[in-house]
């Protein structure tokens, strides 16, 4: 699993690429919630196009990371998700709990 970031504006476009599975997601996890810290100011959007899985502990960093944000006024939006990946988010119920764009340039977007 990588990790690669761009920032636009006052949103943090983080790039996952490889497997989120459990054996890679602690680390993940701990780059992200840095990161969060590291930008108190900025919004986040992940862009999981070269996410090709997603296991419980990956879909964990997500939800976790969600709340710090939303508890310090700040949003994580997803974009380009995987259909094998939207089909994980379904059968677990979390569609809805994120805001989920097509688009890179729609979920940057969005935060304006």
């Amino acid at each position: 699993m990588e990790l690669n970031t761009k920032k636009t504006g006052n949103v943090i476009v983080i790039y996952l690429s490889g497997r989120l599975d459990v054996q890679n997601s602690l680390q993940i996890e701990k780059e992200i919630h840095q990161l969060i810290q590291s930008e108190p100011g900025s919004h986040f959007l992940l862009n999981l196009f070269d996410v090709k899985y997603i296991s419980s502990s990956g879909i964990r960093i997500f939800v976790s990371s969600m709340r710090i944000l939303k508890d310090a006024g700040r949003k994580l939006k997803l974009c380009q998700m995987h259909d094998t990946v939207k089909k994980i988010f379904e059968v677990v119920e979390l569609m809805d709990m994120f805001e989920i764009y097509k688009t890179e340039d729609e979920a940057v977007k969005s935060f304006s």
